[in-house]
This record gives structure tokens, sequence and C-alpha cells, in this order.
């Protein structure tokens, strides 16, 4: 008898332990909550971004410049920032039209050097050619979104800018020894990640921004060609625009 209530008590453990094991274990896994769960249903939401672009220039020289052993490039690239507002439509359960209309500031720092090395513009502190831009622009894209994983969910972008630099000049002068068209259309490509938060939806978007045309003129847009500097212009072929740009969407 004995024995038996043994075995009974036993065979009552063996049940008992399984059920205890797994409460422990669920009851130590940490319950996370997801917030703002409807957000990416909403239709239509709003937001603003803030970031830092670094411009730079893709540049082709020209035959003249090769021959003659001038050379040309862009000597330093500054940081500017980005301001825009966003405006995001729902496509699909991945998929989000997105218009980010902005402004941002930048600017580029040119050399010219002969075959010897020697700076053939220094008349700034930077010693080379400043060229500031302050853009109108205004980006549409695609954004495609993975799955949301609790309060993460990373995405990747692409589309298209339509930028419009107000900075630029509209003549030759002797400070102005390099004409940049005013007007240009980028295409973008990049991703990013959204967090989301108590109140909002925070994410972090890197993006690569390549111009599609040859903004370089050799001459006003009246078509008069400026003769005082006539070697800056001689040395270019091609000036295209890319951008690198960190942005910080609060939506």
């Amino acid at each position: 008898m004995r024995l038996l209530l043994k075995m009974i008590k036993l065979n009552r453990y063996k049940v008992l332990f399984p059920f205890l094991f797994v409460s422990f274990i669920v009851c130590g896994q940490r319950i996370v909550v997801k917030n703002d769960p409807t957000h990416d249903e909403k239709p239509i939401h709003f937001g603003f971004s803030l970031g830092l672009n670094f411009m730079d220039y893709n540049i082709r020289q020209s035959d003249w410049a090769r021959e003659n052993n001038y050379y040309t490039g862009v000597k330093e690239i500054k940081p500017g920032i980005n301001i825009q507002a966003v405006s995001n439509l729902r496509l699909t359960e991945y998929l989000d039209l997105r218009c980010l209309p902005g402004i941002s500031f930048g600017e580029r720092v040119m050399y010219f050097i002969d075959n010897n090395d020697s700076a053939l513009y220094n008349l700034t502190s930077d010693g080379g050619f400043q060229i500031s831009s302050s853009f109108l622009e205004l980006p549409l894209t695609l954004k495609y979104k993975a799955h949301r994983d609790n309060n993460f969910r990373p995405f990747l972008v692409g589309g298209v800018n339509f930028r419009y630099d107000l900075a630029q000049k509209r003549e030759y002068s002797i400070d102005q020894i390099i004409m940049i068209k005013p007007f240009d259309i980028y295409s973008e490509i990049g991703g990013g990640a959204d967090f989301y938060l108590t109140f909002f939806k925070f994410a972090v978007e890197l993006k690569y921004s390549v111009g599609m045309t040859n903004i370089f003129s050799e001459t006003n847009p009246d078509g008069k060609v400026f003769n005082d500097n006539p070697v800056y212009t001689d040395m270019l072929n091609q000036l295209k625009s890319s951008i690198f740009l960190i942005s910080f969407h609060f939506e």
C-alpha cells in the first residue's frame, strides 16, 4: 500500500513538472506592447523631417584640361541641413506614396590646379571656389515596408526629386567663375527603419540622390560667354550633382 502511494505521488510530480516549467518560461518572457498599432492603417498621415546633407559633384573634365594637365575636383564637402514636411498616402499594406516638400542648404568647395599643383583659384579662406546651394525641393517617393516586428519596421525607398537652386547667380562675373544651372531632377534610393513610440512614429532614413542632368553651363542664360576667366570653364565638360542624406522623420 505504501509503495502504491509513493508511485501515485511520483507520477503526480511528473505530470505537474512540465506545467510548472512552461509557466516559468511564459512568465519569464518580456511582454512587448505595440505602440499605436493602427498607425500604418491610416489612409493619410502627416509629419515633418529634419536632416543632414552632404553635397558633392561628379565631374567630367574636358579634353583640353587633360591634355594640359589641369585638374579640378571637390576639395571639401561640408554638411548642410534639410527641413521637410511629410505627407504619406497608404497604397497597400506594404507600400506607401510619399511627398516631402521642403528646403535644403549646403555647399561645396571646388579646387582648380595646374600641372605644378599650384592653385589657379585661391580667393577664399577655403582655398577654392565655394558653391553654396539653397534648394526648393519636391521629392516623390515610394516606400516599401517590411512586416512590423513589435515596434520596429525596416523599409526601402526610391523615387525622384525636383530641385531648384535659389542661390545660383544668373550671370558670370569675376566672383562667379562657374555657372551652375538652377534646376535639376534627381533619382533617389535608400532605406531605414521606423520606430513606433508612444505618441508618434520616429524614423531614421539614409538616402543617396544623384542628379540626372548636366548642370554646368558655359554661357550666361542669354547665351553670352564670359571671357575674363576662360580657363575655369574650359576645364569642365560636365557637372552632375550627388547628395547623401540622413533624415529623421517624425510622423
